[in-house]
Formats: C-alpha cells, sequence, structure tokens
C-alpha cells in the first residue's frame, strides 16, 4: 500500500468522524441556539408529568434519582410496597391509561412501557418492589 493511499483512508476515516459526531453536535446547537432554555423547560414539563403518575396508595419510596445530561433527561424511582407483582401492574395500567397513556408492552428487558407522545414510562416489577422510571425521547421542550 503506498503512503498516497494510506493518506487517503485517512482523510475519509476523518470525514466519517466528523460526520458521525457533528451532526448530533450541530443539531444540539441548533435546538439550544433557538432556545435556550429548552432544556430547563424539557426537564421542568417532565418533573410535572412524573409527579402527576401516582404510585399506589401504600407504596414506601425506596429510592429517587434524576439523570440530567445535557440533551438526556431521566427520572427514576425504586419503591415497595404491600401488593403482588399482578396488582401492581394492574394498578399502573389503569394509572397510566386513565392519564393519557399507552401501553405498548413488555421490552427486552421485561419492563412494562408506556408511551405519551416524545416520553417513555417504564416500570420493572420485582413481587413487592418496583422500579419506574421516565425518559423523553424527542427534541422540543414540548410533548
Amino acid at each position: 500500500m503506498e503512503m498516497k493511499d494510506i493518506y487517503k483512508a485517512q482523510r475519509l476515516w476523518l470525514i466519517f468522524v466528523v460526520i458521525v459526531f457533528g451532526i448530533p453536535i450541530l443539531q444540539f446547537l441548533s435546538d439550544f441556539l433557538t432556545n435556550p432554555s429548552i432544556y430547563v423547560e424539557r426537564k421542568a414539563n417532565m418533573k410535572q408529568e412524573y409527579t402527576n403518575i401516582n404510585p399506589p396508595e401504600n407504596a414506601k419510596k425506596i429510592k429517587e434519582s434524576i439523570y440530567n445530561k445535557i440533551t438526556r433527561i431521566s427520572i427514576s424511582t425504586d419503591y415497595t410496597v404491600e401488593m403482588g407483582k399482578e396488582d401492581i401492574e394492574k394498578y399502573y395500567r389503569k394509572e397510566m391509561v386513565n392519564k393519557g397513556w399507552k401501553c405498548k408492552g413488555r421490552d427486552t428487558d421485561g419492563a412494562l412501557i408506556f408511551v405519551k407522545g416524545d416520553l417513555r414510562f417504564g416500570i420493572v416489577i420485582d413481587n413487592n418492589r418496583f422500579h419506574i422510571s421516565l425518559v423523553y425521547r424527542g427534541s422540543g421542550p414540548v410533548f
């Protein structure tokens, strides 16, 4: 292989890397420059939507966390409750549908998934413990 071919391959690789990493950066900048508060608004809207989803009446919160990384936001909470797995699932199916969510079934990890616009709500149940999470999968502050 000649040096000329090596330089050509290096340039092609560089172009590929710039395109792969450049597109998400440009998308972020275009969203951010047109609306600098977009991610603050998105986080506030998500928190409001999350607080509208009520856990079962006697559920005890174990841990809550908010993952906030520039464009990705997720909120999750672990609970324990004196209900069986089937009753927890039945409760959330009713709760979520009543609040305008659509059940999409289970994902590959076994989580029960609900969607509402660009929001994705998942619940993983292990006996009387369960983990819920809300993730935004879109662009813009409004769902």
